[in-house]
């Protein structure tokens, strides 16, 4: 009825998910908590432009900063 979760492998937890026809598959090697199917989880995209907005905001603040 239910996919083992977390069962310990040679490289670490397994998970799996249940597909069409009710068998258990396993999960992308890269899921760390279970999925619900076959793709790795999404990676956001966000993080690398909010840290290099970060960045020059902050040199820019330090700029002004220093000629003042």
């Amino acid at each position: 009825e239910t996919c083992p979760e977390g069962i310990l492998g040679e490289r670490g937890p397994i998970y799996k998910y249940p597909d069409s026809s009710r068998e258990c598959r396993p999960c992308h090697e890269n899921c760390t908590r279970g999925c619900v199917g076959p793709q790795p989880p999404p990676v956001p995209r966000k993080t690398p432009t909010v840290i290099a907005v970060m960045i020059v905001g902050g040199l820019f603040l330090s700029c002004s900063c220093v000629l003042l």
